[in-house]
This record gives structure tokens, sequence and C-alpha cells, in this order.
């Protein structure tokens, strides 16, 4: 697109959603915490040298997708851009200009691993912050998955199901099996996580989706 990139945005860390409640009579302050996280703000300063090119630059950079910037290149940032992007001439057909990503506040692995697992066993999670797997069973008839402890009851299974833990979905290719399945899409938690069953089952595929704050 013939665009340069000045400047990228700093590592920050996504602010975690706290609410400080001061009580009168009581020293310091108590917080109440929500466990979530608020989205991030990244800049990105850039020059464009051809400005025949803006209108096609324009069109690019608009609405939502996945980003990746160049000193954090081993993950990808899901972002939208929102805000107008003024174009300003800094020398003869040379023009300065800003994005604003508006991103998720969790960078995502970049090609996530399928790992298999042909008998109960363990994945270690390499990110900082719990993960949201997609776990696709191969089996046969009812079956309890259990990750970390948390049990999972899936019935009518007819050669394999999939887990999305991030659309929070059961299906089977295009058929949703929620009605299919009891209990909480399961997590994977930084380090150690422990995968078992019960039932008939060939093998288990996990996506783990690694992610970092």
């Amino acid at each position: 697109m013939g665009i340069l990139v000045n400047a990228l945005p700093p590592i920050i860390k996504a602010t975690r959603d706290m609410t400080k409640i001061s009580i009168p009579g009581r020293d310091g302050f108590l917080t109440q915490d929500f466990e979530t996280y608020q989205g991030t703000v990244k800049s990105v300063e850039c020059t464009i040298l051809d400005i025949t090119m803006v209108d096609q630059v324009m069109a690019w950079l608009d609405g939502s997708g996945e980003v990746i910037f160049s000193n954090q290149d081993d993950r990808k940032y899901q972002a939208s851009i929102m805000n107008q992007i003024p174009f300003s001439r800094i020398v003869r057909k040379w023009y300065k200009f800003i994005v604003i990503f508006d991103c998720q506040p969790f960078g995502l692995m970049l090609n996530s691993p399928v790992i298999t697992l042909a008998a109960p066993g363990s994945i270690y999670n390499g990110g900082t912050y719990k993960s949201k797997p997609v776990i696709k069973i191969y089996g046969t008839g009812t079956i309890d998955l259990s990750v970390n402890g948390n049990a999972i009851h899936i019935t009518n299974v007819i050669g394999h199901v999939t887990i999305d833990s991030e659309l929070m979905d059961a299906y089977k290719d295009t058929l949703l099996k929620n009605s299919d399945m009891a209990g909480d899409f399961p997590e994977l938690v930084v380090g150690e996580n422990t995968i078992s069953w019960t039932g008939v089952v060939t093998s288990v595929e996990i996506t783990p989706n690694w992610r970092w704050l």
C-alpha cells in the first residue's frame, strides 16, 4: 500500500476492571474486582508515500479485523478502527497520518497448535491468562469430559463433536449441539491443565488459543 510505519505503539498492559471504595473512618480503601479487563488503544504513526493511494488506504483501514504489531510479532490482536484518519503533508507528495486501533485486551497466539490426546493427560498453557480453547472430541454416544475437574456432559455424539469456548457453542460441522451439552464451557488456566474423559472416545484435539495480557 506504499505505507511506512514511523512509530509503533508502546507495549502496555490492559486495565483491570476494579472499583476503588473509600469508607469514612477507615484508613485506605477497599476494592471491588470484576475480574475482567478493558480494551486497549494502540496508535501507529505512518507515512504514505503516494498520495494517489489515499482512497485505497482509507478503505483498507476501516472496520474490524486482526492486527500484528512488529514489536510483539508472536501474537495478534482483535481490533477495530473507528476514528477519523487525517492526512498531514510533511514534504512534497508525502503525508503523515495516525491510525488508532481499539484492541481487545488480550494478545492471541499466532497459529495456535492442535494438541491431540489419545488418552487422558495434561496440556500446558504457556500464556499469561486463562484461555478459551476449542476442543474436538472423537467418539460415540454419551461422553463426560473433565477439564481441571470441571465436568461437561455430552450426549448423542456421532463421530465427533466440537466444544468452542470462545464462541460458547457446541457443534458438529454446521449442526449446533448446545442442547446435547450440559456444563460450563471450559477454560485453560495458566500452567498445567488436566484433561480426562469417560465414554467411547478415540481421541481429543485441543486448540488452546493461548492469551497474553
